[in-house]
């Protein structure tokens, strides 16, 4: 890759990490709407994966592994922290949606683009 080429990924990447909410909410319309559509619970998946971690700890807590009620709830809780963010990394493949992370990146790609073409001027007066 040339300097140039270098120069200009680093001025973006600048740009991008002082103005990335400002950006967020000027993308595309389709990838705003599934940015914030991501988030919200409208989907049988979305229930399923929510009570999943709670269930966990329940049934955790009243099986009493541990004879000291403190231990039992301190293991249930590391319990349905795991199986959150076990949720959480399930939830694109049981409910269709992306993760917000993948859709910043394809705004940011967006605007790259842009940029490639008009530079920072570009981005300034959309």
């Amino acid at each position: 890759m040339s300097a140039k080429g270098s120069d200009m990924e680093k001025e973006f990447e600048n740009y991008w990490k002082h103005h990335q909410p400002e950006l967020i909410q000027r993308a595309p319309k389709a990838l705003k709407e599934e940015r914030e559509n991501t988030g919200r619970m409208n989907t049988a998946g979305d229930w399923i994966l929510f009570v999943v971690p709670i269930i966990a700890m329940v049934g955790f807590m009243n099986y009493g592994f541990f004879a000291q009620e403190m231990v039992n709830l301190l293991v249930a809780l590391v319990i349905g922290i795991v199986f959150f963010f076990l949720s959480m990394l399930l939830k694109p493949y049981i409910t269709g949606k992306r993760n917000v992370v993948d859709i910043d990146m394809d705004i940011k790609q967006h605007f790259y683009q842009i940029y490639q073409k008009h530079g920072l001027k570009g981005l300034d007066n959309l």
